[in-house]
């Protein structure tokens, strides 16, 4: 008989348990807590140990197994417990077991208004620096690191989310946080739980690990982009190499999850803007034939069915699905499948629970062709945006980009209030047109609504929404986007001139969506530049002179570059707070080159550098960086330009200082 141990406490560990369990396999599970035992179900298969060990009572608890073929050790433990999964690795290669390391996927999509750190020290300092309530979700176990990093003030401020156990509580209680502040509870959670819990609370800040779709992290980052919520995500210690739970399964069994199980059929469907009129044939077919029907109960209002749920998320439905022995099953979403749709995620999250099952998926019309069609305009030349559920103000200062090159622009918008919004960014951004709103499409009381972007200030309209806006005179998008000197305002501040800047840019390899460091900011012209390249790029410019930082933030808001954020103060004090940069351009270093350096290559590798030097000292210090770090792909060019002055009737040339350009990548 085979010998399996799982070390659990985890949703996986739990699924891994049950599905053991009706396969008749026996095995033990290891949990630290009783807590955590609570949540596990004993039985003639399962046997159920509690306590923590550390490597040694691992190794020895394993001691056992030794030489058993068929023995296993799965981990299961949570993807931020890298102790617990170094001991167990350590003591399953001392007893000759074979390891499975069972990973948690992470979110293909994280969005970029989210604020990445290493360790809690780094986000409970930047989180020190705000002002408003912080929901701590990061569990017990990381409560006194952030406290250790925080000000009476924050902590006074502070709510933990914990799990109900005594265990937790106790550690709550005493390292000082109020009782009213301890929220004791089970996850994972929906997203209405969570935007319950921070509208109940006043949250403006939310502190997360990434704990994936298990741990409900999906869930938790929308609700806080809805709320208006900033999220600060301790990143994973390391990319892990595993298994999944279904995977897991077949390994230790040779069977596949669930293999007793193959007749449930999903289909996931497109119902279009919503009204019955839009459904397709082959919809219609589906729906008439199929057992279940799940969506949200707005768009189960026009369907006839016996079986209907409101139910449109994964951990909603999947559970009633669990309890079916047979079924065909139906999932409806608003408008098409394929864009901006909840389908996306839905897909995902059945393909993980069980991969035997048949899914198909059937497209709808979406809101925007049915706004084309009722416009008479074609849609084959325009932009499709979806700023539902990202409404954020570099969301919009990215419409605006988008609106600027492009004729038509279709959006998606999260509710009408993001109307007034949008018309504003797009006035103060200079563009000239009008926009079209279609509101409750499909519906008995649709309307389309052409107005201005003055008028559409003033929009008050109601019910589901979505828009066309038309640009009267789009601009061709430049290939290469740079900055003149004199369209900056410089007053005495230094400025890295336009030939360097150029050249600094290119040489740093800016990629979409790319987080740039600007360090010394001066006149903000590096920084600036960057941007420009791409809306979805973020640039942290720093100046640690005061005028020099208000200079920056003049020329930024000449530029319209929304996606700069000028930072005041030294650099080296600054950049442990923040988050790992793409690439990082240091054009001023106050004497602390090194510890600029050092700060930046803590935060990981694959940082692209590339450092000005006008003074020999900066260049003999940059070469010992690139030799002690090992540095790849650096180059190094020294620039002299010289510009023709009219001097009376003749042009002399006026030389600038030369200039060394080091790029590099640590």
């Amino acid at each position: 008989m085979k010998k399996i141990v799982i070390f659990a406490g985890t949703t996986e560990g739990r699924a891994l348990s049950d599905m053991l369990a009706k396969e008749k396999t026996e095995h033990t599970v290891c949990v630290a807590t009783e807590y955590g035992r609570s949540l596990m179900d004993e039985g003639p298969y399962t046997r159920i140990r509690t306590g923590r060990m550390d490597r040694a009572q691992m190794a020895g608890f394993l001691a056992e197994l030794a030489g058993d073929e068929g023995a296993f050790v799965i981990d299961a433990t949570h993807p931020y417990a890298s102790e617990a999964t170094g001991n167990i690795k350590s003591a399953a290669a001392e007893a000759g077991v074979e390891y499975i390391r069972v990973v948690r996927d992470r979110d293909d999509k994280v969005p970029e208004t989210v604020r990445a750190f290493d360790d809690m020290s780094g986000c409970a300092k930047a989180v020190d620096e705000t002002e408003g309530n912080i929901l701590l979700t990061t569990g017990s176990k990381e409560l006194a690191k952030y406290l250790e990093n925080v000000s009476d003030g924050t902590r006074a401020r502070t709510y933990v989310r914990i799990l109900p156990s005594p265990e937790s509580l106790d550690m709550c209680l005493s390292n000082g946080i109020e009782p009213e502040h301890v929220i004791a509870m089970q996850g994972p959670f929906c997203r209405e739980m969570n935007k319950a819990v921070i509208k109940q609370f006043g949250i403006r800040h939310l502190i997360t690990k990434d704990s994936g779709a298990a741990g409900g992290f999906a869930e938790k980052i929308e609700a806080a982009a809805e709320a208006g919520v900033q999220v600060y995500v301790i990143s994973r210690p390391c990319a892990e190499e595993g298994v999944s739970v279904s995977e897991a399964i077949r390994l230790v069994t040779g069977k596949d999850a669930g293999s007793e199980k193959k007749d449930i059929s999903i289909t996931l469907i497109g119902i279009g803007p919503g009204g019955a009129g839009c459904l397709t044939s082959g919809a219609e077919d589906v729906l008439a034939e199929c057992d279940i029907v799940f969506g949200a109960g707005r768009l189960l209002q026009g369907i006839s069915h016996p079986r209907k749920y409101d139910m449109y998320l994964a951990d909603e439905i999947i559970p009633v699905l669990e309890k079916e022995q047979k079924t065909d099953a139906a999932i409806v979403f608003s408008g098409d499948t394929g864009f901006s749709s909840g389908a996306k995620k839905m897909l995902k999250a059945l393909k993980n629970w069980r991969s035997d099952i048949g899914i198909c998926v059937m497209p709808g019309i979406s809101s925007f062709s049915y706004l084309a069609a009722a416009l008479q305009v074609s849609y084959d030349d325009a932009c499709l945006v979806s700023l539902h559920g990202k409404n954020t103000e570099p969301d919009l200062y990215k419409l605006a980009e988008k609106v600027r090159y492009s004729s038509k622009t279709f959006v998606l918008i999260s509710g009408e209030k993001d109307i007034p919004r949008i018309a504003k960014k797009l006035k103060s951004s200079g563009i000239e047109g009008y926009m079209a709103v279609g509101t409750n499409l499909s519906y008995e009381d649709e309307k389309i609504t052409k107005m201005s972007f003055a008028q559409a200030l003033e929009y008050s309209g109601a019910g589901l929404a979505c828009l066309l806006i038309v640009n009267d005179c789009p601009c061709r998008r430049p290939l290469i986007r740079v900055i003149k000197d004199d369209e900056l305002i410089r007053e005495k501040t230094p400025m890295t001139k336009e030939c360097i800047r150029h050249e600094s840019i290119i040489r740093m390899g800016i990629r979409e969506d790319d987080v740039v460091f600007d360090i010394g900011g001066g006149t903000g012209s590096v920084a600036i530049e960057a941007a420009m390249q791409d809306p979805g790029v973020r640039v942290f410019t720093i100046e640690k002179d005061a005028g020099a930082a208000g200079l920056i933030q003049e020329n930024v808001k000449k530029a319209g570059t929304d996606n700069v954020t000028v930072l005041e103060g030294d650099a080296a004090d600054l950049l442990p707070g923040m988050e790992k940069p793409d690439c990082v351009f240091i054009g001023g270093s106050g004497g602390r080159l090194r510890d600029i350096v050092a700060a930046i290559r803590a935060k990981g590798s694959g940082i692209r550098f590339v450092i000005n030097a006008v003074t020999l000292e900066t260049v003999n210090e940059t070469w010992d960086i690139i030799r002690e770090y090992g540095a790849e792909d650096e180059e190094a060019v020294m620039i002299s330009v010289s510009c023709a002055q009219t001097a009376g009737s003749y042009h002399m040339l006026r030389a600038q200082n030369p200039v060394w350009i080091f790029s590099f990548t640590l």
